[in-house]
């Protein structure tokens, strides 16, 4: 009988496990931590939460991120279902949170639509460190506010966050990519320009010449650097609309101090983009994943997928470069602090007991450890004390015949009967007295 393989997960597809099972950065108790304080942090700031579906119509990407952009030309998972529907998984939020505006009727709706998300996203490219076919994104949309103090408080929220967390050595880039009205002119101008150096681009760049001449500026390689330098640059081409708009957008930014640097061949990689375009660096990082977070103003994206005329602008940013940034600067995020206790017992007769025991400590919103079976309380209090448990209950013998419970506290190095009705009270007063040592 052929032995069976052993499945492994997708490579640039991984698991998020507990710190002391995976050797990545990236353990739960991290993730949920970073997860919890970005949810308070866009809360704080009067956003609502929202999660769209991981599969959408692969027709919804091609509308909003562009047939000739590099997510839907080479990036996407896209499949054809039993029904013969051509479906993707998700790559980005923007375009999957716009759908829902439109499909619930929110664009046309009256009051504010201020929304964030934690989701995952999926693009089919090489993995390494910092940038995976699935990674999971923390995001805001702003819609129906065109004034520039909404673009500013989209980065804002971003770059205090991240300052919140304690990081240094960010940075905040800005640009505006104009609009229809006057990107027009400046890709004529731009257009003229790289043909005259047509030669020494890149293939890519010289494909984009025809299909999106804007996103050679995002290129990478290394031979279009110096024709990219000295190419003519947007910020020089706005009307007096996105003109006024981006002086606003910097004017809001000092007020709420966001320093930020302009980039003027900050373009982003998605077609969408319009007025505003930003990204937000960490100096602590390498190369391509120095990006921890971007975006920008997206006004016509309602419109494209069916809705009303829409102004929107937001963000999105990786838990996973967040989170190699906070460690590049040994800092670790703070965890919950709830009061904790494990649960012993002498043998079989007084397990039940134990167990209805610590689902009361949990209806006090007590951490509560409990083993399954039965070992002698020696080996108990070992395990206990070898996994750094502070407080242990130990159930039975002839306290527990006097209706009282033994308190174990390895941090003071004292042992106390409780009666079973104050329990609760008891480890509730340990912890509010001495909390540095749970």
């Amino acid at each position: 009988m052929a032995k069976k393989t052993t499945l492994q997960a997708i490579r640039g597809m991984d698991d998020v496990l507990p710190q002391g099972y995976s050797g990545e950065v990236y353990n739960s108790a991290s993730w949920t931590a970073l997860r919890r304080l970005y949810s308070d942090w866009a809360e704080l700031h009067g956003f609502r939460y929202v999660e769209t579906p991981v599969l959408e119509p692969t027709e919804l990407f091609k509308r909003t991120a562009g047939e000739t952009s590099d997510i839907v030309s080479k990036e996407m998972y896209t499949f054809e279902d039993a029904g013969g529907r051509s479906l993707s998984m998700r790559p980005e939020g923007s375009a999957s949170v716009c759908r829902a505006v439109v499909q619930h009727g929110l664009a046309a709706s009256g009051g504010d639509l201020r929304f964030y998300y934690v989701a995952q996203m999926f693009r089919a490219e090489r993995p390494q460190k910092g940038r995976y076919r699935q990674h999971t994104q923390l995001g805001l949309e702003i819609f129906k506010e065109s004034d520039p103090t909404a673009d500013a408080e989209a980065i804002g929220v971003l770059y205090h966050f991240l300052r919140r967390l304690g990081l240094k050595e960010i940075t905040v880039q800005i640009n505006s990519v104009g609009s229809p009205a006057c990107r027009p002119a400046y890709r004529e101008k731009l257009v003229e320009y790289l043909r005259e150096h047509s030669g020494k681009l890149s293939a890519d760049s010289q494909r984009r010449m025809e299909t999106n001449p804007m996103r050679i500026l995002d290129s990478k390689a290394g031979q279009d650097q110096d024709i990219i330098a000295n190419a003519p640059v947007m910020v020089d081409w706005l009307d007096d609309e996105c003109r006024e708009h981006f002086e606003g957008l910097k004017a809001a930014l000092s007020a709420i101090e966001v320093p930020c640097e302009l980039n003027p061949r900050l373009v982003r990689g998605l077609d969408y983009y319009t007025k505003t375009a930003f990204e937000v660096t960490c100096g602590t990082l390498e190369g391509a994943i120095k990006v921890i977070g971007g975006g920008g103003r997206f006004d016509g994206l309602i419109e494209q997928i069916g809705g009303p005329p829409t102004d929107a602008v937001g963000f999105g940013s990786s838990i996973e470069r967040v989170l190699l940034a906070l460690e590049s600067q040994n800092i670790m995020l703070p965890q919950p602090n709830r009061p904790k206790v494990r649960m012993a017992f002498f043998d079989d007769a007084t397990k039940l007991a134990a167990f209805k025991l610590a689902r009361g400590l949990r209806e006090e919103s007590i951490e509560v450890e409990f083993p399954y079976r039965s070992r002698s309380l020696t080996k108990m209090l070992q395990a206990a004390n070898k996994a750094g448990v502070r407080l242990v209950a130990i159930i039975g013998g002839d306290e527990w015949e006097r209706g009282e419970v033994l308190l174990k506290d390895f941090a003071e190095g004292t042992q106390t009967a409780i009666p079973v009705d104050g329990l609760a009270s008891a480890i509730l007063d340990l912890y509010r007295r001495s909390p540095a040592v749970a």
